[in-house]
């Protein structure tokens, strides 16, 4: 069952456009004694545009232009599985998630497809109302690893 708030998304996802943001990631796995924090910058332009520049603590760079990008086929996957959360195109109804809504702001992604279902276990996304841009994307592994992606400094 759609809520009025998807069907708003849904609607407003081509408006949302190309925006920039600092991001904190945590990932908490039982190979790390402590939850490891890494921090970075994105730029994202439509409609497939991703560059994901990690700054500390090790500088790496991901970028991914449509079809051309400096990344193996794997992780390609989950940059665009990350890119379609942000952007909320995964909100809107899909071959790859069924989506259903915890509240206004908390979409929970449960995995279709093999492939996916393979690495994750489900992905939740709280949007900004305001930007509809993700402020926050959680990634729960079949692994039991966790990883939580913040965004900050959004600038549309």
């Amino acid at each position: 069952m759609k809520t009025l708030l998807s069907i708003l998304l849904t609607a407003l996802l081509p408006e949302i456009g190309s925006f920039e943001a600092d991001f904190v990631q945590m990932k908490t796995s039982s190979l790390f004694a402590e939850p490891e924090q890494s921090t970075g910058h994105l730029t994202y332009r439509q409609p497939d545009y991703l560059r994901w520049e990690y700054i500390s603590p090790q500088p790496f760079v991901w970028e991914v232009n449509g079809s051309k990008d400096n990344v193996n086929p794997q992780v390609r996957q989950i940059v665009m599985l990350i890119l379609k959360s942000i952007n909320g195109s995964y909100l809107a109804p899909n071959n790859d998630f069924n989506v259903d809504w915890e509240s206004g702001e908390v979409a929970v992604l449960t995995p279709k497809r093999r492939e996916i279902k393979q690495l994750f276990d489900h992905i939740t996304i709280r949007l900004n109302t305001k930007s509809g841009i993700a402020d926050e994307v959680m990634l729960y592994e079949q692994s039991g690893d966790e990883t939580q992606i913040r965004f900050l400094n959004v600038i549309k």
